[in-house]
């Protein structure tokens, strides 16, 4: 293994701005069982203070230079993403090198932050959406990485201690464990230049081991998990299953499928629930793109007095479509609408570089999902068809609905969706 990043560059000399992101590779899927959120907290607190710099005076000069800096967690990675002026970004590079080596880790900021993350739990409780999507990651396939939350627990925040948050950003902040990527106003010798400053203060070891592919099983049966809140009117339902990774062989096959299923407004889901029952403003569905194996989920919100039908409706589709597939005009019409969306995605050398580098992280060649429609051209409709057979699993989906009990709980009951649970919007 290589004790150097990989390095992404894209250059355009339309604008005098450069964008940047270095992505570190683990993410909160490597979080430690029980102390779910301490990759979102390391993250943050080392955007907080670094070098000479307080947060304060952090935030000033990035004020001062008219410029943006920001971390972000995904399951895959902790992201340090900029932009900046062309003229102000040697100043820019300082800042974000003072944050990956030289993080302050300011104890008043550690127990400030641990003061306001339950703040953002509360907020997510109160978004039904946003509800249904933390219920369903932790409940779709048990045990799965990917199923614990990136923010954590009210149990799990209690265990952050700031020794852990700085003992994650020293392992996992070393040089060999970085994609940089460059996008704009930048030259190869520039660039060169910017990552040799970004990473010279950083440990010359190679990447950190990555997580082996899981040997998770998928719960087998239908169940449905009710996440009662009181006073609905609606019901947030989320429905899926654990499928392949994106970069898995049948990836391009199962973007047809999904196109077709929800990706549309044409869509199968969309025309059924919300074009000829208007029981819903939308509906869709997709495959979860991430580095291990992660789920095929469908979304969709209802009135509470036909959500026990929608998701009846729901499975009864998703049945028809894993046995069946789509029809050979749907398979035209769909690769059609995506190889034609693809240029909107990569016409610009932002665009370019971060699939580039969310490619990097998940371990694919640079270029694949640019080059998606090369493989897309070569499908027929029996291929698709026979990819839908092989991973799409309707007798196992599971069902998150958060709505109000005591009004939905015997329509879903009946829905034919496994046996039910109630659970209470605030227990997780």
């Amino acid at each position: 293994m290589t004790n150097k990043p990989l390095v992404i560059v894209e250059p355009s000399l339309d604008t005098p701005l450069v964008w940047f992101d270095v992505s570190i590779r683990g993410g909160a899927a490597g979080d430690p069982l029980g102390v779910e959120g301490l990759h979102r907290h390391a993250s943050m607190l080392a955007r907080r203070g670094a070098g000479k710099r307080d947060r304060a005076q952090l935030d000033d000069t990035l004020d001062t230079l008219g410029a943006a800096l920001d971390v972000s967690v995904s399951r895959d990675s902790v992201s340090l993403s900029g932009l900046s002026l062309s003229r102000h970004l040697d100043a820019m590079i300082d800042l974000a090198a003072d944050i990956l080596a030289e993080p302050k880790f300011d104890e008043d900021e550690h127990a400030r932050l641990l003061r306001e993350t339950p703040q953002v739990l509360d907020e997510i409780r109160d978004d039904d959406s946003a509800l249904a999507t933390r219920w369903f990651d932790w409940l779709c396939c048990p045990g799965h990485p990917y199923g614990r939350t990136s923010l954590g627990t009210n149990a799990s925040l209690a265990k952050i201690e700031r020794q852990g948050a700085l003992d994650v950003w020293r392992r996992e902040v070393v040089a060999g464990n970085l994609v940089i990527g460059l996008a704009g106003d930048v030259d190869e010798k520039t660039a060169e230049r910017l990552v040799q400053r970004l990473v010279e203060r950083l440990p010359a070891k190679p990447r950190i081991p990555a997580p082996a592919d899981i040997d998770t099983q998928p719960t087998p049966g239908r169940r449905v998990i009710l996440v009662d809140k009181p006073d609905r009117t609606q019901a947030q339902i989320r429905i899926g299953h654990l499928t392949v990774r994106y970069g898995h062989p049948d990836t391009a096959a199962l973007a047809i499928a999904e196109a077709v299923f929800g990706g549309m407004f044409s869509s199968r889901l969309m025309q059924e629930i919300r074009v000829k029952r208007g029981w819903s403003y939308g509906a869709g569905c997709a495959l979860r793109r991430s580095r291990l194996p992660h789920w095929f989920e469908i979304w969709t919100a209802a009135a509470i007095e036909v959500a026990g039908s929608a998701v009846g409706l729901t499975l009864e589709l998703l049945a028809d479509y894993a046995a069946k597939g789509p029809t050979d005009d749907e398979v035209d019409f769909a690769r059609s609408y995506l190889v034609g969306a693809m240029p909107f995605h990569v016409a610009t050398a932002r665009q370019r570089m971060q699939l580039a580098v969310r490619d990097a992280v998940f371990d694919l060649p640079l270029d694949y999902t640019a080059q998606l429609p090369v493989a897309l051209a070569q499908l027929t409709a029996a291929d698709v068809r026979a990819a839908c057979a092989r991973h799409l699993r309707p007798e196992d989906a599971v069902t998150v609905a958060v709505t109000t009990a005591e009004t939905a709980k015997r329509a879903l009951g009946e829905a034919n969706a496994g046996p039910l649970r109630i659970v209470a919007h605030d227990e997780y």
